[in-house]
């Protein structure tokens, strides 16, 4: 394969790009009412006034990239960036792409920028800068800088951006030659501090636990979903930025694939979608932090957390103070079985999970204490089943010959006998109430006719 200099081609990147032609959209643009000027005053003035917003600014820019489609597609990316009135920028970033070792750590790389006199106002960044190069290089991003990639388009990004709208604390562009959006946004805090309370965010609504979510109105419900592989260098699900909006959560019909950035608040796609006719595209967490929530708060985002507690082998135990007498009853049933049948043995915790054990099962988990003081543990499962029966509601099932793992099948049968027994009592259809929408740690569990209850809890 063809060897290239990089620094060169990222140059060579710009000459080659194709010129866009942008209407002026911002009410910035008919504000200072250049229009009884020439074309080539008018991107002048505008470029002037630009220039200006881009240097007045003390805590810099937000800058939420994103490459051109068709190649690939990937995340939004949040870089950050300084400019001043001399034609110097500064660059910093923690993205995952960064070269030389620095991938995902915190970079600062400067270099110039101009505003170009083109058909339309266009913001340049004309010299080589370290935090932006992996996006334009036209070489393989993980093969880098040996191998050019889908004849030089690389990531589809860009360094020219036409300027569509602008104002005195956000400037939106467009890539010139492979038409990525990105917008520019006033820093209000230091930037490390916007890259820690981003990825917070993230990590509170986002696990590679529950990679799907719901997207509701009053009236209608549809999907976020884990992307479709699209290259095996490139993670996955809402966590990493690519989700795809679907009508169904299995086998959907159609779907559009949604990029985002991380915010301080929440997150925001490349660009704006619908569901029922409302529009989103900024999503923060409401105050309870139960749901992400569109600009209007028409649209609610959050977690599909009743699959993941229907499907999730996490063992999760029950508090033993919130539970029906009919549960509370049996644990001291078996509690006295498993004396019984060894006078070392003591009932621990009961839940609900995957036992660790030689011939496994998921379902109810027994632990025991195997000495008096009660400093070693042993475990046992009987197999339950769970499931999504409608929303919020999990149902759990139990047969009455459900196998039993190889270490409950060692206890007396009395023992046996009380877990088959606390099996029958969990069974039934369940309301539930998480503790978090997004990740449960715990979660009650009400029957529908009301007469069992429990709440479960992890470690």
């Amino acid at each position: 394969m063809m060897k290239l200099n990089h620094k060169h081609s990222f140059l060579l990147a710009g000459l080659i790009g194709c010129f866009v032609t942008i209407t002026a959209t911002s009410c910035r643009f008919e504000e200072d009412d250049y229009f009884n000027e020439s074309a080539s005053l008018r991107v002048e003035h505008t470029n002037e006034a630009v220039q200006k917003i881009l240097a007045d600014a003390p805590n810099g820019w937000v800058m939420q990239y994103f490459c051109g489609s068709g190649i690939a597609h990937f995340e939004g990316f949040n870089l950050f960036a300084n400019f001043d009135k001399n034609g110097k920028v500064t660059l910093a970033s923690n993205h995952r792409l960064l070269r030389d070792g620095n991938a995902g750590k915190y970079t600062e790389s400067a270099s110039l920028y101009s505003l170009l006199l083109e058909d339309g106002p266009v913001l340049a960044f004309n010299t080589w800068n370290d935090v932006l190069t992996p996006f334009v290089d036209p070489v393989n991003p993980w093969y880098a800088p040996t191998y050019l990639y889908k004849d030089g388009a690389g990531m589809a990004g860009d360094h020219n951006f036409a300027i569509v709208s602008y104002k005195d604390d956000e400037i939106l562009l467009r890539g010139e030659r492979h038409s990525g959006n990105v917008r520019l946004t006033k820093c209000s805090v230091d930037w490390k501090d916007y890259i820690t309370q981003s990825e917070a965010i993230r990590d509170y609504v986002s696990s590679v636990s529950i990679p799907n979510y719901y997207v509701v109105t009053e009236t209608d419900t549809m999907y976020f979903l884990t992307e479709g592989s699209v290259g095996k260098q490139i993670e996955q699900g809402l966590r990493s930025g690519r989700v795809q909006f679907s009508e169904r959560l299995t086998n959907p019909v159609q779907f559009d694939s949604l990029s985002c950035v991380f915010t301080p608040k929440g997150l925001r796609f490349e660009k704006p979608d619908t569901i029922a006719g409302h529009v989103f595209q900024e999503l923060t967490l409401n105050s309870d932090s139960t749901a992400l929530v569109n600009e209007d708060g028409t649209v609610r985002v959050f977690a599909t957390w009743d699959y993941y507690l229907a499907q999730s082998t996490d063992i999760m135990w029950l508090d033993t103070e919130l539970m029906s007498d009919e549960l509370k009853n049996l644990c001291t049933q078996l509690d006295a079985a498993l004396t019984a049948n060894n006078r070392n043995y003591s009932l621990a915790r009961i839940g609900i999970g995957k036992t660790t054990n030689a011939n496994n099962v998921t379902g109810l988990v027994v632990q025991w204490y195997t000495n008096t003081r009660k400093t070693s543990r042993n475990m046992g499962g009987l197999a339950l089943k769970r499931s999504v029966s409608g929303s919020g509601q999990i149902a759990i099932t139990c047969d009455e010959n459900a196998n039993i793992d190889n270490n409950m099948k060692a206890r007396s049968e009395d023992v046996i006998n009380v877990v088959r027994s606390i099996g029958a009592a969990l069974a039934g259809t369940y309301n539930v109430t998480p503790d978090n929408c997004f990740v449960p740690a715990g979660a009650r569990f009400v029957s529908a006719n009301g007469n069992t209850f429990f709440k479960l809890a992890k470690e």
